[in-house]
């Protein structure tokens, strides 16, 4: 059966070469020779050659790491540790903690041993020594909702105040209706989710304002002698 001779460019990147060879290469590929003449004649790769020629610039490149990336915190270091997050806050080592400040949360627990020790441990051993410093969720209280007030300017925010748009809609008797129509809305699942306790109205809502209804329009034009209300969709075309 008849072979087919391989062709010199498949043996690329078998051979074994020595140091010096290596330093050969490096230094003529730098001194403007191709990377395809040298990888032909000393029987490697292109890739190879370009490699040996970023690591004669940069020696440290592509260097694999002595030090490992996890480092295991000793007795000694998890009592101190452990002290720290019973007597201090992450305001205290420049962290921020939401949505609760001053509580320490998981993500801190990093950052903190590398500060601390210049390691980093897994995140098995960090939710370890977290855990009983961890804040606890809170319980809600549902409360009875209470009546929005009348809509003032000098509630607006600065940020708000200075765009007149908003200002005149927040000042508008249908945004005051929006607000008293969510504030029953919300009393509304109050009363069902709780067996309607406490329907007896507060003080507040006692005291506060009759409900704003918006002026019902009218018709305009040639609709307005018919009945009906103005927002009646138009009746579609025949084609």
């Amino acid at each position: 059966m008849f072979k087919i001779p391989r062709n010199s460019m498949s043996n690329l990147g078998k051979k074994r070469i020595t140091q010096e060879q290596r330093d050969q290469i490096a230094s003529r590929g730098l001194a403007g020779e191709k990377t395809k003449a040298l990888a032909l004649e000393f029987g490697v790769t292109t890739s190879y050659v370009s490699l040996l020629k970023i690591q004669a610039v940069d020696p440290t490149r592509y260097q694999k790491k002595t030090e490992p990336l996890l480092k295991k915190l000793t007795a000694n270091e998890l009592e101190e540790i452990e002290q720290i997050l019973a007597t201090t806050t992450p305001a205290d080592h420049g962290m921020k903690s939401h949505p609760q400040p001053g509580q320490w949360l998981l993500e801190h627990g990093q950052p903190l041993a590398e500060k601390l020790f210049k390691k980093q441990p897994s995140r098995r051993s960090v939710a370890e020594f977290m855990a009983p410093h961890l804040s606890r969720k809170r319980h809600f209280e549902f409360t009875r909702p209470t009546p929005p007030l009348p809509h003032h300017i000098d509630q607006i925010p600065a940020d708000l105040a200075k765009d007149p748009s908003y200002v005149a809609y927040y000042l508008s008797p249908i945004s005051e209706q929006i607000a008293w129509r969510s504030y029953e809305c919300a009393l509304k699942d109050y009363d069902e989710r709780f067996g309607g306790e406490n329907l007896q109205p507060s003080a507040e809502e006692a005291a506060a304002p009759p409900k704003i209804t918006a002026p019902q329009e009218k018709r305009t034009g040639k609709h307005a002698k018919s009945k009906g209300s103005p927002f009646t969709p138009p009746k579609k075309r025949r084609r």
